[in-house]
C-alpha cells in the first residue's frame, strides 16, 4: 500500500509566501522555492450556445469578493439572464435529497445559499457537492439566491483540461507543485483565472488551492490543512 501525506504542503505553502531567510555566519540566504516544471495549459474554447454567464469553477466559499460563483449569480440575476453552473461547493452538510429542492452552502462563514432542485446536484465526491445545469437566477435575499433549472446538459467545451484530482495528489511532486501553486496564487490572486484553467481539472486540489492561498493573504498562515483534505480520499493508495 502507497501512503502519501500532504501535510507537509501548508507548512511549505507557509514558508514559501514568507520572505524567510537563512542567516549564516556570513551571509544571509533566501529560501529556495519548490522547483517544478512548467504548468501545461489547454485553452478552453467557449462555444456560441454557452449563456453568458457561464461558471465552472471550485468554490472556496466566503465573501462575494473572493467566491465565483457568488458572482456569477449575482451578474445573472441583475441582468436576467440564464446561467450555466458546473461547481463544486465543499459543504458541512453534503446529505442531499432524493427530490424536491436542496440547499447548497459552502462550510466557509458569509457564504452564499443556493436552493436548487435536487436532481441537479450530485453527491458523488462529498463532502464537495457538484451544482450542474443552466438555471434562471433569482436573488432572493444578500446571500441567497433560486436556481430554476432550464436543462441539465453538460457543456464540456466549458471543462478545464488536466489531470485529475487522482493524478494531482498522487504525483510523485505533488508537495511542490501544490503548494507552490497555492503560494503563487497567494502572491498574485489577480491571476485566479489563469491557475482556474491549470488546476479546473482536478476541482478538490483547486480548492484546497484556493482555500490555501486566501488563508495565507487574510492570516498570515494556513487556519486548516485543506490541501491534505483536498486530497483525503487518495492519501492511502
Amino acid at each position: 500500500m502507497r501512503i502519501r501525506s500532504l501535510a507537509l504542503l501548508t507548512t511549505a505553502a507557509v514558508l514559501a509566501t514568507m520572505t524567510a531567510c537563512v542567516p549564516t555566519s556570513e551571509e544571509t540566504r533566501p529560501e529556495q522555492r519548490p522547483s517544478v516544471s512548467k504548468e501545461e495549459v489547454t485553452p478552453i474554447e467557449t462555444p456560441d450556445e454557452a449563456p453568458a454567464v457561464s461558471i465552472v469553477d471550485s468554490s472556496p466559499g466566503g465573501a462575494k469578493d473572493s467566491d465565483p460563483l457568488w458572482q456569477g449569480l449575482a451578474e445573472a440575476g441583475q441582468s436576467k439572464s440564464e446561467a450555466y453552473l458546473k461547481v463544486y461547493v465543499h459543504t458541512a452538510n453534503p446529505t442531499v435529497p432524493d427530490s424536491g429542492e436542496a440547499t447548497v452552502t459552502a462550510d466557509t462563514p458569509d457564504s452564499v445559499s443556493v436552493t436548487v432542485d435536487a436532481e441537479n446536484v450530485d453527491a458523488e465526491k462529498s463532502p464537495f457537492l457538484l451544482i450542474q445545469g443552466t438555471f434562471t437566477v433569482e436573488e432572493i435575499g444578500g446571500s441567497a439566491y433560486t436556481l430554476t433549472t432550464k436543462d441539465s446538459d453538460d457543456i464540456p467545451e466549458l471543462d478545464p483540461k488536466g489531470p485529475d484530482d487522482e493524478a494531482r495528489c498522487t504525483a510523485d511532486d505533488a508537495q511542490e507543485r501544490i503548494s507552490r501553486a497555492a503560494q503563487d496564487l497567494a502572491d498574485d490572486p489577480d491571476k485566479r483565472e489563469d491557475f482556474r484553467q491549470q488546476w479546473g481539472g482536478s476541482p478538490q486540489v483547486w480548492w484546497g488551492i484556493q482555500k490555501t492561498a486566501i488563508s495565507l493573504n487574510k492570516e498570515g498562515g494556513v487556519a486548516g490543512d485543506f490541501l491534505t483534505e483536498a486530497c483525503g480520499e487518495y492519501l492511502q493508495q
